[in-house]
């Protein structure tokens, strides 16, 4: 009896020091509530601070006067209307095509689903700040071309369309929406047991019954998960209202925000910025939450079993013709046609409608002035510098936090894992706005980092962070703990089993969580646009934006078609490099 007690014991003090970890758990918890944490706490201090000065905030002198003064404000509640008209707007639009173009690939004898398939992820490479911008070219109301041509061949008085509009946001973000949805809803099509399908079909229900009784319902689930990330997404992007709406005095959460900080007729007004920043937080906050609580209980929900079956595939019959002209279009409007604008604008010596007679004035000058631009050298090396640091910090970092998470039991694991998905619902313009303050807090205390690259670097992987670890818990779980345990009992050390066993076969996950990190990255202007203080810490994003609003749309071309080119090539090189890997491995492992 005295042995049982005693090995009770050891069992229990074993157990209660796995619960409090090793001093690198706690370093890491430590780290992530500093990364997430003190942002969060100075965007409160500076929402209540009447100071014009980021630098002084007074303790002593905090009061909600700020939040008085945003919700007495009428156009606070324009704000809202125009997000919500704007979001919802481009959600409905974004998803409705994501599930026609799933729906095509994957339950539909479409043919070349392959070109389909592999077409829409590729547009991913288009920013969304490039492509507002082509669409500027095609429809601004003073130069637009595609006006130009409907004014001069039906001769019309005024512009047919106005891409300065909340219908031009919604059509351009609606598209910029489309291929993340497409990847998230093409497992759901291709799972779906049609067992269900056939039997409402021998019950007499025709096609179009069965997809609305049967199909519809059982993706409802995953489908308001997708909509529900699909509408944080819209929320939190700057790009585009920016390009479309700030000229026209459309503002939104995001363009509001900016516009108070870089105000350029009067003083900027920090403490409003941060207390309008607070409410768009909030409502970032409650979609995630409600994001969170959708995925949580989809197992109610599951229709895939253990048996196997093929899916079931509907005839298009004639319909197959407006089915691909759809696909078409969709590519047409997302990358095909902006890229194209953007090869004909950098010819150009100055912006000009085409026609004929401008064949003979092409010129390959802006890109040969491009290495001449030693702010665009700096920027280029800059978002080189920003993509490999920020990547490969995201991909570490994520890693850490998801190991600590799934393989320990650390008492203060959940906590860690909560602390990196919050990131999730802080948009980029309130992240940037939250860092500037802790940076210019940071300068008083000798930690002044402000103004230089690594500032941004932060900024992004504290950004990026809730996306990785979802990624890696995922990918940590299917490794079973036998193959550590293996290694460990022949003697290999963490090191060594972290070398051998899991870089292997964790490979494709570092390789997708680094290019969907370096994809955005280099996508995302509002972080930049915050954070940056001048030639030291320019990037890309914000060079193509000050040259865009200071008129010069041929070097734009120029370096929008290098860019686009290269992104491309990227993606393709390095999805292919990561789907290699994980076929290797799964050789190896049959």
């Amino acid at each position: 009896m005295a042995v049982e007690t005693l090995d009770i014991r050891s069992q229990g003090s074993l157990l209660s020091r796995l619960r409090l970890g090793s001093p690198w758990h706690w370093f890491l918890t430590v780290l992530m509530l500093a990364l997430v944490g003190l942002p969060a706490v100075f965007l409160v201090l500076g929402s209540m601070s009447q100071s014009q000065v980021p630098t002084d905030i007074d303790l002593g002198a905090l009061n909600l006067e700020n939040y008085v003064s945003v919700w007495s404000d009428p156009t606070t509640y324009a704000l809202f209307s125009n997000t919500f008209i704007y979001v919802f707007g481009a959600t409905a639009l974004g998803i409705s095509l994501a599930a026609t173009l799933a729906w095509l690939v994957e339950r539909t004898d479409m043919p070349g689903k392959i070109w389909i398939y592999a077409g829409v992820p590729m547009t991913l490479a288009m920013p969304g700040m490039l492509q507002a911008m082509a669409w500027v070219l095609l429809l601004s109301p003073r130069i637009g071309f595609l006006n130009t041509f409907l004014i001069e061949t039906l001769g019309l008085d005024i512009d047919p369309i106005n891409i300065y509009s909340l219908g031009g946001m919604i059509f351009v973000e609606g598209l910029r929406l489309v291929p993340t949805a497409f990847l998230m809803l093409v497992p759901l099509m291709r799972s779906m047991d049609p067992s269900l399908e056939e039997a409402a079909a021998m019950s007499g229900a025709g096609p179009t019954s069965t997809l609305r009784k049967v199909t519809a319902r059982l993706l409802l689930p995953g489908l308001i998960a997708i909509v529900i990330y699909q509408f944080i997404t819209a929320l939190e992007v700057f790009e585009v209202p920016g390009i479309l709406g700030m000229p026209a005095d459309i503002f939104v959460f995001s363009t509001k925000i900016y516009q108070i900080h870089h105000s350029a007729t009067v003083l900027p007004e920090y403490g409003k910025a941060n207390a309008l920043a607070m409410i768009y937080l909030v409502v970032a906050v409650v979609a995630t939450i409600a994001y969170s609580r959708v995925i949580a209980h989809q197992e109610r929900y599951t229709i895939v079993t253990g048996k196997g079956y093929r899916p079931r595939t509907q005839s298009l019959a004639w319909l197959r013709w407006p089915a691909g002209i759809l696909v078409f279009a969709f590519l047409l409007f997302s990358i095909i046609l902006p890229l194209l604008v953007f090869v004909y604008v950098s010819l150009l010596p100055f912006v000009q409608p085409p026609s004929w007679e401008v064949l003979d004035k092409l010129t390959l000058q802006h890109y040969l002035n491009l290495g001449d631009d030693p702010f665009l050298l700096q920027a280029i090396w800059n978002t080189i510098l920003l993509i490999v640091t920020t990547s490969t910090g995201t991909v570490v970092l994520a890693f850490l936090v998801s190991l600590v998470v799934v393989r320990t039991k650390f008492i203060g694991r959940k906590f860690l894992d909560q602390l990196a998905f919050m990131p999730h619902a802080i948009p980029g313009i309130v992240l940037g706005l939250a860092f500037l303050w802790v940076y210019l807090q940071g300068a008083n205390l000798g930690f002044d980092i402000f103004g230089s690259i690594w500032s941004i670097c932060i900024a992004f992987v504290v950004s990026y962070i809730a996306y990785g670890t979802r990624a890696m818990n995922a990918a940590i779980l299917q490794i079973h703990k036998d193959l550590e345990e293996a290694a460990h009992v022949s003697g290999a050390p963490h090191w060594r089993t972290m070398w051998r066993i899991f870089y292997p076969l964790m490979l494709p996950t570092f390789v997708g969580v680094w290019v969907w990190v370096m994809l955005h990255v280099v996508r995302s202007a509002s972080l930049p646009l915050i954070l940056y203080e001048g030639p030291e810490n320019q990037v890309l994003a914000v060079i193509i934006w000050n040259m865009w609003d200071e008129g010069e749309m041929q070097a734009v071309g120029a370096i929008g078609v290098i860019m686009i080119l290269l992104l491309l090539l990227i993606t393709v090189f390095v999805r292919s490099f990561g789907f290699g890997s994980s076929r290797h491995i799964q050789s190896q492992g049959t």
